[in-house]
């Protein structure tokens, strides 16, 4: 494993929301990770999910404001009231950003569990307000599978900035936890994505990257986001080969019939999540140039058309 890299150039996020990094002295923005997979792999069920849900959340006010028995002009009074109060946020929007700050308070959780471990100082929060007890049932299902795999997390590797300077990849995330880990014991705490053989002597211990995830299932974006930071850590010489990663999901609710999934992926799969990155980072430069082009386009044909008039 080889040591960190340091200094000056690492890229940073404008805000939390960005969907991209500055990198100091480039002079074009950094993509974020997740924003070039989401843009290459769609997900066209979430159209129908978000109708739905918006259709329920509305259907369900209207039932509440109505009850059993109004004439017309309360009816039409009633549903004016019902538009006001559902407001211009969609639903599906309104459910993101919760479904957001649970992700982000489950990883702040454990990212203060890793860094505890690591014998790191506790990073300043600038919100005291206590964790709901779903999202520390989320956090405490990480830890005790971190702890039945025995994994000892690299000071560096937690909550890790990784980007590629490559002129092809041009891109960069943040990766939740590196370090290395029993395989025997995560061997029999995990599932495998798809089965390879171990070549390592049985009590070896491996290098991992762990990705945590909060959402209903995993899916296929969440191994190419793997192959990425797999990726970026060979660039950055963090790494010399490719290595064992696992995408360690927790439920949101108590009724998930899976509390929690840790799927385990292959070092040997690297060539097909790291080349599938690659594939999509080229769609999302070809889509960039595209737009880049129907604006220069559209900004043309309205001065044509203003120097006409």
């Amino acid at each position: 494993m080889s040591d960190a890299t340091s200094g000056p150039r690492k890229p940073q996020l404008p805000h939390a929301d960005a969907d991209f990094y500055v990198l100091d002295g480039a002079r074009r923005p950094m993509p974020r990770t997740t924003s070039v997979i989401d843009r290459g792999i769609g997900k066209p069920f979430l159209t129908t999910w978000a109708a739905r849900l918006e259709r329920d959340t509305v259907l369900d006010e209207v039932h509440t404001a109505l009850g059993e028995h109004v004439d017309e002009v309360t009816a039409k009074a009633i549903l004016r009231d019902v538009k006001k109060k559902l407001g211009k946020e969609l639903a599906c929007d309104v459910h993101k950003n919760v479904a957001a700050d649970f992700g982000t308070a489950t990883h702040a959780l454990l990212e203060d569990h890793l860094r505890e471990v690591a014998g790191l100082p506790p990073n300043e929060r600038t919100s005291q307000e206590e964790p709901s007890p779903l999202v520390v049932r989320a956090a405490q299902l990480a830890k005790d599978w971190l702890r039945a795999t025995g994994f000892e997390p690299d000071p560096e590797g937690i909550e890790e900035r990784l980007w590629s300077e490559d002129e092809r990849l041009w891109s960069a995330g943040t990766a939740d936890a590196f370090g290395t880990v029993d395989l025997d014991r995560l061997l029999a705490s995990s599932t495998w994505n798809r089965k390879y053989e171990v070549k390592e002597a049985p009590g070896s211990r491996v290098p991992l990257l762990v990705d945590w995830k909060t959402s209903k299932s995993v899916g296929v974006s969440h191994k190419v986001q793997i192959g990425a930071y797999i990726t970026y850590m060979i660039e950055r010489r963090r790494i010399d080969a490719p290595c064992y990663a696992c995408i360690l999901r927790v439920a949101k609710t108590e009724d998930d019939a899976r509390p929690l999934e840790a799927i385990l992926i292959h070092p040997e799969e690297f060539a097909r999540y790291g080349g599938a990155f690659r594939f999509i980072r080229r769609i999302f430069n070809f889509l960039s140039q595209e737009e880049d082009l129907e604006r220069a386009q559209w900004r043309a044909r309205r001065r044509a058309a203003s120097a006409g008039g």
